[in-house]
């Protein structure tokens, strides 16, 4: 599934996409279960892997009139879809991989789906530079691995991106400098209209090349958590920009769960 060149690009870049790591049915079948728990502005979705994060953030769009049994229903089909999250986040193919990187076993964090759909109320959305880890916070210079975190973020991609519907651009070889400050700003359901993503500063950017990244359908971004990134508006009236982040770290290490992210550890084997 990975390269020991590509392994070695990851260390010295601190980003590294793996093709078709996800199959196209995979995709798809996904796709179209977590659809189902969009609202009307297709918002993002934190943790759908864990049914009751899916209950408290998509109740909301049955009617009030809905009967018990259809409330129930609902209830089973989130069931259902965290399982499919799940069964992404806990891939094979990906735990290879991250266990590859890493030279060690990785547990799960968090997820979140980004739907970026064409024309709706979040398509214009784009984060600004930023590092994930200025949220765990996990600093562990040369620890294990030689990494400045053992924090790590994925990004499965349900459908090709590009910069025209709002792919995600990286600056290579900024993970090796740990957590930079940054501008504090909301990064969960922000208010529409404003970017997510705690805000590294001009200064620092100018250090570092910026470069976007392509994707196809089925393939994943492995970020280490310090590695500065940040992503475009959907300006597509045709495609959109789906994708299912999912955090990880290596076993063991200490991170701070947060008030809506929740991050627990959990295992993948």
């Amino acid at each position: 599934m990975i390269t020991d060149n590509q392994v070695e690009f990851y260390r010295e870049n601190g980003y590294v996409i793996v093709n078709d790591v996800l199959s196209e049915s995979e995709c798809s079948n996904y796709m179209a279960q977590i659809r189902k728990h969009a609202n009307k502005d297709f918002a993002a979705i934190m943790n759908p892997d864990r049914p009751e994060f899916l209950v408290a953030q998509s109740f909301v769009n049955l009617p009030d009139s809905t009967p018990l049994g259809e409330k129930v229903d609902f209830i089973e089909m989130c069931k259902v879809t965290s399982q499919m999250t799940w069964d992404i986040a806990a891939h094979p193919n990906a735990v290879k991989i991250l266990e590859m990187i890493q030279k060690d076993r990785v547990s799960y964090l968090m997820s979140q789906m980004l739907f970026k759909e064409a024309n709706s109320a979040y398509a214009p959305q784009a984060w600004a530079p930023h590092q994930d880890n200025a949220y765990p916070r996990n600093e562990n210079f040369g620890h294990r691995n030689g990494f400045t975190t053992q924090y790590i973020t994925t990004n499965f991609f349900m459908e090709g991106a590009d910069a025209s519907n709002g792919t995600l651009y990286v600056y290579p070889g900024s993970h090796k400098e740990g957590l930079f400050d940054a501008a504090q700003r909301v990064s969960y359901r922000e208010e529409k209209g404003s970017n997510p993503g705690n805000e590294i500063s001009q200064e620092v950017l100018s250090r570092f090349k910026k470069v976007d990244c392509v994707f196809k359908k089925g393939d994943m971004l492995v970020l280490n958590g310090n590695c500065i990134h940040g992503s475009y508006p959907n300006e597509s009236k045709t495609k959109s920009r789906p994708l299912l982040s999912v955090s990880y770290i290596t076993a063991g290490e200490k991170f701070i769960s947060g008030t809506n992210a929740r991050r627990t550890e959990k295992s993948l084997r």
